[in-house]
């Protein structure tokens, strides 16, 4: 049995206790990680209010059209006729 503490583990539990219904939200830092994946499309929430932390800037992955969801990985999309 393991158990973790500390300020990453504190961050992550307020990103995801703050953030929107069905949404993943990342702090700014983790933002900066990851923004160069082209896989992965985020939106600027702004400064929010998070318990123990202050004001900070978090972003929302922007969810996939329903289309691009259903595609299976490395297949093309095919148009109907």
């Amino acid at each position: 049995r393991y158990c973790l503490f500390g300020d990453t583990v504190n961050t992550s539990n307020r990103m995801e206790t703050s953030s929107l219904p069905g949404r993943v939200q990342i702090s700014e830092d983790t933002y900066d990680l990851v923004s160069d994946n082209m896989d992965f499309s985020w939106e600027e929430r702004g400064r929010i209010d998070v318990k123990g932390k202050g004001k900070m800037r978090t972003y929302l992955l922007e969810p996939r059209p329903p289309a691009e969801q259903e595609q299976e990985p490395g297949k093309a999309k095919t148009q109907s006729s």
